[in-house]
């Protein structure tokens, strides 16, 4: 009986120094969690974005050379309304809107001009209705 108590108290004084081991352990670990995890968030500030208005500014629309995707499409607009070589361009009144003679004894075509930047224009050929894209370097 004796040495079974003694065995007893072997036991118990294991069991409280593996359970002391384990609490100790898991708050460690509960500590370096938490302070890892305040160390690592970082301070999100939600910024929008700013939003560019694209609009028509005819005094960097010309002189340019201005290419759609694949540069099948190429308007060189020079000073004083010359286009191309021998091709001439004009506002139409005080509209968005170009007049275009591509050579000189070609008949007119006319281009709406949405919006442009230093480097993109945005315009549309009227007779045909599809808006294009054009750069101010082949693309």
């Amino acid at each position: 009986m004796i040495l079974n108590l003694s065995l007893l108290k072997q036991l118990n004084t294991n069991m409280t120094l593996s359970t002391t081991i384990l609490r100790t352990g898991t708050g460690l670990l509960l500590m370096f969690v938490l302070i890892f995890s305040a160390c690592s968030k970082e301070e999100t500030t939600t910024t929008t974005p700013a939003v560019v208005t694209k609009s028509l500014n005819k005094g960097t629309l010309t002189p340019k050379k201005w290419y759609s995707e694949g540069s099948s499409v190429i308007h060189d607009f020079k000073a004083n309304g010359a286009y191309n070589v021998s091709g001439s361009w004009a506002w139409v009144k005080t509209s968005d809107t170009m007049q275009i003679v591509t050579q000189s004894g070609f008949p007119a075509v006319y281009w709406k001009i949405y919006w442009n930047t230093e480097t993109e224009m945005s315009a549309e050929r009227v007779d045909q209705k599809v808006k294009m894209l054009f750069k101010d370097k082949a693309w």
